[in-house]
């Protein structure tokens, strides 16, 4: 769901609240204004603007016939520094009333409208068990648990959550987990987490929902009590009132056969003696003769309309009673299954901070490896991803080498050209008055120091005197303007054409990997290094990546889909030992043929041996030097001195580990560096960079 979406309709629960407190508050609305107190005018005026502030933030398909009006009264309210008078309140009271069934109609609507993006809060939206509440409810349910679980909603601004089983059982659930000790940090925290953590809880209470609903030992009961309900109050008297009641008897069978089910809740507590007691005391048994002159006993009945109370109180009886029990065993099996699934899920939490301990250098979106916290993991195996990310760290020359495979590496900056507004300007001479400066003319005013000296000679005459004073009140003292140029900047805006830098999408990375006994000791733990960076490093930026390890066969790992457990395959890979005999040629031949898939044919092969093999033949070297042709780079790593030269050739660009060099990792940086000079120049050259 959209953000704005999903807005929308939280925001839309949160309008309707208010609106339903007025409604439970004042069912038959407010006619007498005058019969408010001071703390229920309050009251209303606070219900107003909480449901105004909330609907600012609601996107309507089509603004309602209300909103007008609404806003209006909002506006006042909200710009009201005293109490509103009674004309004004009742005007307020009157605009929401005459709109509370229209403005509730319209925010359901609105809900209704807006769908979960992710699938699984949207399957247990369209869940159709009436057990969950209406639709409505159960979106109510998702956004409630959003606003529960976020750190940043406050307690009197979240949305209720429904009044039934399941809602209160998912609020408690959350109040639990949020409730354990560091649980609420941490999922704060982790916005991945958060949200696992409440489609986890949807899935649970679906799951027992159709547990109680399969497992429910009281569903003959229930089938018995409808039948019952069918039959006319005569013939249910009659049965109970005899001696052996079929009707007794069955639901005694029925009881017992439940009773393996039910744990430790009790036994049926319907007592049937007094049934039968108050049926046999309204029956009276007549003696008639039928047609054939012989004489029959017939039931008669004292009164049908008591007939009628001993059968509801009796069917009362019996839906109670199935009510209770059936409530316990439920609430027995729903705990079973809380505290399973409580201990399941802080499991799962524990799990995941151990991987997150080990993977934070490896990957930034931990949420999508939720799902891995269920399984078993080899301590081992997150202990070898560990202590390569350590490597990782301490080697910068690997993650240099990760950066510049790909397709932006390799094209390097590609330059369009754009047209940008640039600010200009300009230096402007301005006259300003200042206190001295060049004599510009003359001016009225009541400054002295400027003042001419024949108005200042005024003061000297007693007579003269007061006509100073009024001159100088009235600002009317002939004076002296001075004024000096002071230099002020004026903005004017022009269009320029110029030219930036087009980003492209990284390309994927085909690694091939050396895994023969050749390889053995320093070696492999070079490249071992490296795969992990180059593996890292295309997770993180969600680039393809695909490793072929070779020695006299191949294997494969494709850490593109996160569903099929690469972290485990790849701590696996980096744990095996290396032995056997060398041949490229298959990991070589298997690279061409991903080259040949679309996903893949932008990708930059790399190949890290010691290259102690034979040449490659002369069909294979054609098919490389014709994806060249492509655009694809080739590049390899050699560890050690030992590799075979004509090989090597076959590579667009080739790197040397020495082994026995301290300062290999430096040198190799080095390498790069002239490489991407290279790679930069032979661009200019093919005339793929009009200006760098």
């Amino acid at each position: 769901m959209k953000k704005k979406n999903k807005q929308s309709r939280k925001y839309s629960h949160k309008a309707l609240k208010p609106i339903l407190e007025l409604k439970q508050k004042y069912p038959d609305g407010i006619n007498d204004i005058k019969s408010l107190s001071e703390e229920q005018s309050a009251w209303i005026q606070m219900k107003v603007q909480q449901f105004r502030e909330c609907i600012k933030k609601v996107d309507f398909l089509c603004k309602p016939v209300w909103w007008e009006s609404m806003r209006l009264t909002r506006n006042k309210i909200a710009h009201q520094e005293e109490n509103l008078s009674p004309e004004e309140l009742l005007s307020v009271i009157s605009t929401v009333s005459k709109n509370l069934e229209k403005i509730e109609h319209d925010l359901n609507q609105n809900i209704k409208r807006y769908k979960q993006e992710s699938k699984s809060k949207r399957k247990f939206e369209n869940l159709s068990s009436i057990e969950f509440g209406s639709t409505e409810d159960k979106k109510q349910l998702v956004d409630a648990m959003e606003d529960y679980i976020s750190p940043s909603v406050p307690k009197d601004v979240r949305i209720d959550f429904p009044k039934n089983k399941y809602s209160l059982l998912a609020e408690q659930i959350l109040k639990e987990v949020l409730n354990k000790k560091d649980c609420k940090s941490y999922v704060s925290t982790h916005d991945g987490i958060a949200e696992n953590i409440q489609t986890d809880i949807l899935e649970w209470l679906e799951k027992t929902h159709k547990f109680l609903k399969k497992e429910d030992p009281f569903k003959e009961e229930a089938i018995f009590i409808e039948k019952q309900k069918r039959l006319s109050a005569e013939d249910l008297a009659l049965d109970l009132s005899n001696e052996k009641s079929k009707i007794e008897y069955h639901y005694k069978r029925l009881s017992s056969i439940s009773e393996s089910k039910r744990g430790n809740i009790e036994k049926s507590s319907i007592d049937f003696d007094f049934y039968k007691k108050v049926c046999s005391a309204e029956k009276r048994i007549e003696t008639e003769t039928n047609e054939k002159g012989v004489q029959i006993e017939i039931a008669k009945w004292n009164s049908e309309e008591k007939l009628e109370t001993i059968k509801r109180n009796f069917i009362s009886d019996l839906e109670k009673n199935l009510i209770e029990r059936k409530n316990k065993w439920e609430l027995e099996q729903i705990e079973a299954k809380r505290k399973e699934f409580l201990d399941s899920l802080y499991s799962k939490i524990d799990n995941f901070r151990r991987i997150e301990s080990v993977l934070v250098p490896f990957i930034k979106n931990l949420g999508r490896l939720w799902d891995l916290s269920e399984g078993y993991f080899e301590a081992s195996g997150f202990e070898v991803l560990g202590t390569f990310a350590e490597l990782l760290e301490k080697d910068e020359s690997l993650q240099e080498l990760a950066e510049l495979l790909g397709k932006q590496s390799r094209s390097q900056s590609i330059f369009e050209k754009e047209m940008r507004e640039k600010v200009v300007l300009h230096s402007n001479w301005q006259p300003k008055r200042a206190y001295r400066g060049e004599i510009n003319g003359l001016k009225y005013s009541n400054d002295i120091s400027a003042a001419l000296p024949s108005e200042l000679s005024l003061m000297k005459n007693p007579a003269l005197k007061k006509l100073f004073q009024l001159k100088f009140a009235q600002k009317q003292l002939l004076s002296y303007d001075y004024q000096i140029q002071e230099e002020s900047s004026i903005e004017s805006k022009e269009n320029e054409e110029v030219e930036i830098e087009k980003k492209e999408k990284k390309g994927p990375i085909i690694i091939c990997v050396d895994t023969s006994g050749s390889m053995n000791g320093t070696p492999e733990n070079i490249a071992k290094t490296i795969t992990f960076a180059l593996s890292k490093i295309a997770i993180e930026e969600d680039r393809k990546c695909y490793v072929i390890s070779f020695s006299t066969a191949i294997q494969t790992l494709d850490l593109t889909d996160f569903s099929d457990n690469p972290i485990n395959k790849l701590a696996q890979f980096l744990k095996m030992s290396f032995n056997g005999g060398t041949d490229a040629e298959p990991a070589l031949n298997q690279g061409l043929k991903m080259l040949s898939e679309n996903e893949w044919k932008n990708a930059d092969v790399l190949m890290i041996s010691d290259f102690v093999m034979q040449s490659l033949n002369k069909d294979l070297i054609e098919r490389i030097e014709s994806e060249k042709k492509k655009d694809t780079v080739f590049y390899s790593l050699t560890i050690g001195s030992s590799g075979n030269k004509g090989t090597i050739q076959c590579f667009n660009h080739n790197w040397f580990y020495d082994m026995n060099n301290p300062q290999a990792g430096r040198h190799l940086a080095e390498q790069l560096n002239e490489v991407r000079t290279h790679n930069v120049y032979d661009c200019k050259e093919k005339g793929e960079l009009e200006k760098l």
